[in-house]
């Protein structure tokens, strides 16, 4: 039961820490800074990512706490990228990365094809949000256009 409780602690680490952490450096050098709005989203998912992954830290039981902890939080972020409505909030700090920027956010709900760009007041990361862009051109080439909200 204690090396659970450790495996769990090292889980909650790599869950809500680092993730803390990543975002507050994007806050302090993204410009515009992301919405509010994705804070809270983003909030949501690490917690059921955090409870998702402790049934594979349940099932590791033979494997030392962190490396347990860690291949969970890794098997559960790989699946949450291909989820439905948690591929977004998975997928976006890595857009961040990859585009060195704030990307632009596109959805597919409803068949609007529509994206935002950041600085926009409709500019918004949410379950819904399931393309990201680096550029207009990026896309258009897509086929989507730009929200007029």
């Amino acid at each position: 039961m204690m090396r659970f409780l450790q495996a769990m602690g090292w889980l909650a680490l790599l869950v809500f820490i680092l993730p803390t952490l990543g975002y507050l450096l994007v806050l302090l050098v993204s410009r515009p800074r992301p919405p509010t709005t994705f804070a809270s989203w983003y909030g949501i998912f690490v917690l059921v990512w955090f409870l998702a992954a402790l049934p594979v830290v349940a099932l590791l039981w033979v494997i030392p706490p962190l490396p347990r902890a860690a291949v969970a939080a890794v098997v559960v972020y790989l699946l949450a990228l291909v989820l439905p409505f948690a591929s977004g909030m998975a997928r976006y700090p890595l857009h961040i990365i990859r585009c060195g920027h704030l990307p632009l956010v596109g959805t597919t709900f409803a068949a609007g094809y529509t994206y935002t760009v950041p600085g926009s007041p409709a500019y918004a990361v949410t379950p819904f949000a399931d393309r990201f862009f680096c550029s207009r051109d990026e896309a258009s080439a897509a086929g989507f256009h730009e929200s007029l909200i």
